[in-house]
């Protein structure tokens, strides 16, 4: 009876998964050109977020120390949640720092260190994600002369001018490469949607369909 009802709570589970999956596509799907736009035009930027991203978790959470707190609560004022300290009456800032310290300022300022680098993974992963959705789909669904226009449009932040004088003089006008252009968003917006189709992505979906619909306001 026990191996039975694990077996059915398993089966609801991925059904709940399953119909999650459905939920987004449904509600997301007339909007699907419009986020693979949002993503095009987010890449650059994406990519410099990333290595900022990285460069901070490389270097792993910050210890903070006794010494550093003494250095920040005398300086001119410090604010930290409800604990201030003011330098308009001098003769206090002694007394009110070595009740801080006392109440556990040091370690609550390594806790927040350590939540603002689990918030910096988290966003990583998200980042990491995103960029993997465009990249894949000019890999996978964009012929050269595609990935090349979309690199220097959206990667490098080109305009067709600037696109136009990078082929042979004549080969290459506006309207061929706005036609390009139409045809590498079309290849994210695919490959977004059929990404969405996977329950493992879901919770990666409703933050891109938040971060859409907030930018869109």
């Amino acid at each position: 009876m026990d191996e039975k009802k694990r077996l059915s709570g398993a089966d609801a589970e991925i059904q709940d998964h399953t119909e999650q999956g459905q939920e987004i596509q449904e509600a997301a799907s007339p909007d699907f050109p419009a986020l693979a736009l949002f993503l095009a035009n987010s890449y650059g930027q994406m990519l410099k977020d990333r290595e900022r991203l990285k460069a901070v978790i490389d270097a792993g959470v910050p210890i903070y120390t006794r010494e550093m707190a003494i250095r920040d609560l005398v300086s001119i004022s410090i604010d930290n949640e409800s604990d201030r300290v003011q330098t308009s009456n001098i003769s206090n800032i002694p007394l009110r720092v070595s009740e801080l310290l006392d109440n556990g300022y040091v370690e609550k300022m390594n806790r927040k260190l350590r939540r603002e680098m689990d918030e910096s993974v988290k966003e990583y992963g998200y980042l990491c994600w995103k960029i993997a959705l465009v990249e894949t789909a000019m890999r996978e669904r964009m012929d050269k002369m595609e990935q090349a226009v979309f690199e220097r449009m959206f990667a490098k932040g080109k305009s067709y001018r600037q696109v136009c004088k990078a082929y042979k003089k004549g080969t290459l006008h506006n309207k061929q490469v706005s036609k390009i252009k139409q045809r590498c968003l079309q290849a994210v917006a695919n490959h977004l949607k059929n990404t969405s189709s996977f329950p493992v992505y879901i919770e990666y979906m409703k933050e891109l369909l938040r971060e859409w619909q907030t930018r869109e306001e």
